[in-house]
């Protein structure tokens, strides 16, 4: 069964990417790619982006996910034998050795940058137990993030097989993935570099040097509509070329590109950015909401006074939209809480508005009150409140003991006067 499962999935690879295809008006010859804005995760272009393929080192993405959200970069960690074991045929490396120690942080520096395989092998094994819960992490996160078409078995992006299972993505689940480690800021640093340089450790007695493999990040294939950002390289013999790329513009619209399946390894690169510019020249960063502006009136149940109350938008919301689209195109659709009822107060949440463009959620924008709305109390409540004290135990013992306090007080205040005045008759005498 294993076998035949194995076999299948190869047929349906081989059939979805067995010859690159020309993307109609942009010239992208690739098995698969998507365009994406990181904001919202609309996707802007694709093309057979659900197709299953093989990820290569943009696996490292998921990698190094993990080793933010559940390592210590500021940890030292050993390189084992194992880990220079799996660096695999024709693997990428930096050349660690085994029993080397140095920060979990220069760790992630080398997978990200240089794409470093024994790397994810120290990042796994001081994760999880054994190299098989850490892929079973992977697959686990991978499913939490919403990646449908991915199946991990390995840290690095090798092809190769666990237990029947290929090592697959998809363009759609890399975007996803890619748009979450984006929101991290300790990925987002490392993936910007150009270069990295590991210091001296107990086995290199000089530096490591590590230039980016990415090399959207260099001059050479600088954009007048953008600044690259990142992401990731991979490359197989079976994969192909694959880059993971965003950039962002002046106007802070950033977009994240998945490209897969390139035959020249130059052309992924060409690909990328092109499909980049596309964005950035047929997308820009509109304001669909501002900050404290008015969204609707509801009425408040049981309030003194105004029952109306307006609502505003307890923040801007801003997103990504084609170029010459109107605003009144996109559907907003208010969620109001029900039943709401006095005392309300100045900054309370009671809804939201919900955005989208035709059935794609962009995002929703909190609802809050604009103004303290008290509770009516009719009069008979206020009668009420006044005689209560007379009959609770606890109240009518400390109104007697004041009254007993206030009663000394002035017994006191009389006694000493009367002393006073003694005192003065008799210094007359």
């Amino acid at each position: 069964m294993k076998k035949l499962f194995l076999f299948i999935t190869l047929i349906l690879i081989l059939i979805s990417g067995s010859s690159p295809i020309n993307a109609q008006n942009l010239n992208i010859h690739a098995r698969a790619y998507i365009l994406i804005d990181s904001k919202t995760g609309q996707v802007l272009r694709e093309y057979n982006s659900n197709a299953v393929l093989h990820p290569a080192s943009t696996t490292k993405i998921m990698t190094g996910i993990l080793a933010i959200e559940y390592g210590d970069l500021d940890s030292i960690v050993t390189v084992s034998q194992s880990a220079i074991n799996n660096i695999g045929t024709g693997g990428m490396h930096i050349g660690l050795l085994p029993g080397e120690q140095l920060e979990l942080r220069h760790i992630l520096n080398a997978l990200l940058i240089r794409s470093a395989n024994e790397a994810c092998y120290v990042v796994a094994e001081n994760i999880s137990d054994t190299h098989q819960e850490f892929f079973d992490l992977m697959n686990q996160r991978a499913k939490e993030l919403g990646a449908v078409n991915t199946n991990f078995v390995n840290p690095s992006g090798m092809d190769n097989t666990s237990n029947g299972h290929l090592h697959v993505t998809s363009a759609s689940d890399l975007a996803i993935m890619a748009r979450h480690a984006m929101t991290l800021p300790e990925f987002r640093e490392v993936v910007a570099k150009t270069s990295y340089t590991i210091p001296p450790t107990n086995m290199h007695e000089n530096e490591i040097l590590l230039p980016a493999s990415n090399r959207l990040l260099f001059s050479s294939h600088r954009s007048e509509y953008y600044t690259a950002t990142g992401i990731k390289t991979g490359y197989t013999n079976r994969a192909l070329s694959n880059l993971v790329s965003s950039g962002i513009n002046d106007d802070g619209m950033e977009l994240i590109a998945v490209v897969m399946g390139v035959e020249k390894y130059d052309q992924v690169f060409h690909h990328s950015k092109r499909l980049l510019e596309y964005g950035f020249k047929n997308y820009s960063m509109r304001s669909i909401i501002a900050q404290n502006s008015y969204i609707a009136t509801v009425k408040v149940d049981g309030a003194s006074g105004n029952h109306n109350l307006d609502l505003l938008a307890a923040d801007s919301f801003m997103c990504a939209l084609p170029n010459g689209m109107k605003l009144n195109e996109l559907t907003f659709e208010k969620v109001i809480n029900d039943n709401i009822t006095a005392p309300v107060y100045k900054g309370d949440v009671l809804g939201y508005v919900e955005i989208k463009n035709n059935d794609y959620h962009l995002g929703k924008v909190d609802l809050v009150a604009t103004r303290s709305v008290p509770k009516f109390i009719p009069v008979e409540d206020i009668s009420s409140i006044v005689l209560n004290p007379l009959t609770d135990p606890l109240l009518k013992r400390v109104l007697i003991g004041t009254s007993i306090f206030f009663f000394m007080f002035l017994l006191l205040r009389r006694t000493l006067r009367k002393i006073s005045r003694t005192r003065l008759s008799r210094n007359k005498l």
